[in-house]
């Protein structure tokens, strides 16, 4: 008899546990979808500031890496092929969403681990990143699980939300 209940109440553990997963998985990716949306809203605020003022180098460097974004978003990734693009492409990131160097030097990534950190750090989604990289979609989860090992976070964690929580802000002086 007591085992009936017992039984019976691990079943309605497993119930709730289940559900509250999906909530989770739920607020996360609710979570994402609006730090992408931040992202996008102070990368146009950014790029109308920088349009009052005069262009200096930096902010010439800055407008060839915001065109770079701006061709990934479009969806013209033929046009990021050499590693220089890729490094103005970073660096208007880098002043756009934050500073994640920090985080893609420190743990051994590869190149194209790196690429992956960038792309997924800006909300491209994987089957866009195989386009980009021109891999297989499978390729790209393979580079994510293994710059997660590296990182050392668990399964549970989001890729996109650990960069974004880890990312430094860039104060322009």
């Amino acid at each position: 008899m007591k085992t009936d209940k017992l039984k019976k109440d691990d079943i309605q553990l497993e119930k709730v546990v289940s559900e509250l997963k999906e909530r989770l998985k739920y607020k996360d990716e609710l979570n994402q979808n609006l730090i992408h949306r931040n992202r996008e809203l102070k990368a146009k605020f950014r790029l109308q500031l920088s349009l009052k003022s005069e262009l200096t180098e930096k902010e010439l460097l800055l407008t060839v890496g915001l065109e770079s974004l701006l061709l990934l978003k479009k969806h013209r990734y033929n046009h990021i092929k050499k590693e220089e693009d890729w490094l103005l492409l970073y660096d208007a990131i880098h002043i756009l969403y934050g500073d994640i160097s920090h985080i893609v030097s420190s743990f051994g990534l590869t190149s194209q681990e790196v690429k992956v950190c960038y792309l997924t750090y800006i909300g491209i989604t994987i089957s866009e990143q195989a386009k980009v990289l021109i891999v297989e979609t499978n390729t790209i989860k393979r580079y994510k699980n293994r710059i997660k090992n590296k990182l050392k976070l668990g399964e549970e964690i989001l890729l996109s939300v650990y960069l974004s929580l880890n990312s430094r802000t860039v104060i322009e002086t």
